[in-house]
């Protein structure tokens, strides 16, 4: 009987010892996303909103004037090398829009604020500066030093190839 007994508080010790960490961490999450109250989410929000309108704007800015072709053969290599630099910079725009919308998803579904890989707080710091963050900071920095594998993205790297039927 005697030894049940030591078995069955044995058992509800370390029952108490898993569910602790646990409700500790869930304690610590929300101390760390305190300052994210819904007036504080709806002002980032609307500053996302605004940044990505910024970004949509410029956007069709430089599409109108792309579309504007005068002058001679030095004219247009440059305008040809301007629209170079206007695609690459178009291609950033786009991967900005995306972790923006991905951002104003997260707030409306109430996961903002959580790295997208550890599904731990971001730091307040870091969504002040970048509020479109996915991640901590050092889970990025792990990803930028190579420490670990980014998530795989879009493959754009066979646009501009053809099939064997070209006249190479």
């Amino acid at each position: 009987m005697k030894k049940t007994a030591k078995k069955a508080a044995t058992s509800a010790a370390r029952t108490k010892t898993k569910a602790a960490p646990k409700k500790a961490s869930e304690a610590s999450f929300k101390k760390e996303l305190a300052w994210l109250t819904p007036a504080k989410l709806k002002d980032i929000r609307n500053n996302l909103v605004g940044m990505r309108d910024d970004i949509l704007n410029t956007v069709r800015k430089q599409q109108v004037e792309e579309g504007v072709d005068n002058g001679d053969s030095v004219d247009q290599a440059s305008q040809s090398i301007e629209k170079e630099l206007l695609f690459e910079l178009s291609d950033n725009e786009r991967g900005t829009l995306d972790m923006i919308d991905a951002a104003i998803r997260k707030i409306d579904n109430g996961t903002y604020g959580l790295c997208e890989a550890t599904q731990r707080p971001i730091g307040r710091a870091r969504l002040e500066a970048i509020p479109y963050a996915r991640y901590s900071i050092s889970y990025q920095s792990q990803l930028e030093n190579k420490e670990i594998e980014a998530e795989p993205g879009h493959d754009f790297s066979t646009i501009g190839e053809f099939g064997g039927g070209g006249d190479s």
